[in-house]
């Protein structure tokens, strides 16, 4: 059973069940499991909730997804300092939710087609973003100057987590399209859809950054740079949601079928 397809209805108790779990599993992951990353810009660390947002799009539905992360992490935002910013957080985790479903969904049509080929695009975009900052860190360094909007200078540290975040996930997505031709439709869509709604976020950062810092009074180009330059933290948190809900993915959705609960 996937029911990322299923119709969303807010009146169903069990949907607003399942939205109030998640969002109240996002909200705890932010709280308790935080690990800094190195960036000159923001305080960015790797933590669970996107991943949690995920497995619910995959499990139940996007919609369901997307207000538990909204609701779950948006909250969280307001009651440690970012309420400023929180706006920023309902839009993001709504659309990592909704896109992973929507993508997930389409697994479930009986003319789906295996795919492969989008799957090893995402796989080859990982795999050259690892392997162009693992020569930078081996050959270059990995702490860079950058100039920020006010004109002073904080360190870029480039975090081995990233390239091996990266490449561990660009060989994961790789995987199915060479050795695991077997796998079924419904769950190479489901990788797909996870994809997609961390590109989702991924895209939505940068351009929330830029556009925040553009409306502050910065140029265009410093805040592009300033925006990039938090880009790595970002991409390693989205490598490892991926790959930690759809490790839990598979194993859940076997015990929901076993259940045989149906979520509307």
């Amino acid at each position: 059973m996937n029911n990322a397809s299923s119709k969303f209805n807010i009146s169903n108790l069990r949907n607003i069940i399942i939205i109030g779990l998640f969002a109240a599993l996002c909200y705890v992951a932010l709280e308790v499991l935080r690990i800094p990353i190195p960036s000159p810009v923001g305080s960015p660390f790797i933590h669970m909730g996107n991943m949690f947002v995920i497995l619910a799009a995959l499990l139940f539905n996007g919609v369901s997804g997307g207000l538990a992360g909204s609701i779950g992490m948006g909250i969280w935002d307001i009651f440690h300092g970012y309420g400023s910013t929180a706006y920023t957080t309902f839009i993001l985790k709504f659309g990592i939710g909704f896109f992973t479903g929507l993508v997930a969904s389409k697994g479930n049509k009986k003319e789906a087609k295996s795919p492969r080929l989008y799957l090893g695009i995402a796989a080859a975009f990982f795999i050259i973003i690892g392997i162009v900052f693992l020569i930078i860190a081996t050959t270059i360094g990995n702490v860079f100057d950058v100039v920020m909007i006010n004109g002073s200078q904080k360190q870029l540290v480039i975090s081995p987590l990233l390239y091996i975040f990266s490449l561990t996930l660009g060989v994961c997505l790789l995987l199915p399209c060479i050795f695991f031709k077997n796998m079924s439709i419904k769950m190479q869509y489901a990788i797909l859809g996870a994809v997609s709604g961390i590109a989702f976020n991924l895209v939505g950062e940068f351009v929330f950054k830029v556009a925040t810092l553009t409306l502050a009074g910065s140029k265009l180009a410093p805040a592009i740079l300033a925006s990039a330059a938090n880009l790595p933290a970002t991409i390693i948190n989205g490598s490892f949601s991926i790959v930690v809900a759809l490790v839990l993915y598979a194993p859940l959705q076997k015990a929901l079928n076993k259940s045989g609960l149906k979520f509307a």
